[in-house]
């Protein structure tokens, strides 16, 4: 629970904050703990500051990421205006997304079965011989599917384009491609 110097580590505030399943005796030596500790509690603040600054950004379509089907799910039942797309591995899709929508999610299908770490790569044609990697995101193998939010704000803006993503299975003898998917974005009619 302690970090160097009597104050709570990084670690132990961020459990007690997610309630994470921390033993009551444990929670409340943090809650001791912070109520002496004005170190730690401004530590505490910070903390709930960045967790607060990641939420509106997500809010506000500036962060991408890969996420779960749960998440997803959760987020629809808050009445988050999604627009969805599902690409089969090898595939493309027409797609686009309209100025009321909160959310773009990208359903990638893979063969999962037996991956241990995935990569994503990402290329767009508005910047030609420019690829970005994602490294070790987040997959389950038994929905047979990576889920990608990109970040709607900026996909909002942008003029027609194709995106391209490359999952690799990331493997003892190397990278192993597991799925190719092309989205041909046009902007918002009207």
């Amino acid at each position: 629970m302690s970090a160097a110097a009597g104050h709570l580590s990084l670690d132990a505030l961020l459990a007690w904050w997610l309630h994470d399943e921390a033993s009551a005796a444990t929670a409340d030596a943090v809650d001791e703990h912070l109520m002496q500790c004005d170190a730690c509690g401004r530590a505490l603040d910070e903390l709930v500051a960045l967790g607060d600054g990641v939420r509106a950004a997500f809010r506000a379509g500036a962060l991408a990421s890969v996420t779960t089907a749960a998440f997803v799910q959760r987020l629809a039942g808050q009445g988050v205006r999604m627009r969805e797309y599902r690409v089969p591995a090898g595939g493309s899709v027409e797609c686009s997304v309209a100025p009321d929508d909160d959310l773009l999610v990208s359903r990638l299908e893979a063969p999962l079965g037996g991956v241990r770490r995935l990569d994503a790569v990402v290329a767009s044609s508005l910047d030609p011989g420019v690829e970005h990697r994602l490294e070790d995101v987040p997959f389950d193998p038994r929905t047979g599917e990576v889920i990608w939010l990109p970040k709607v704000a900026a996909v909002k803006l942008e003029p027609a384009n194709t995106l391209r993503v490359t999952l690799l299975s990331i493997e003892d003898g190397g990278a192993r491609e597991v799925g190719r998917y092309a989205f041909h974005h046009r902007p918002w009619p009207g």
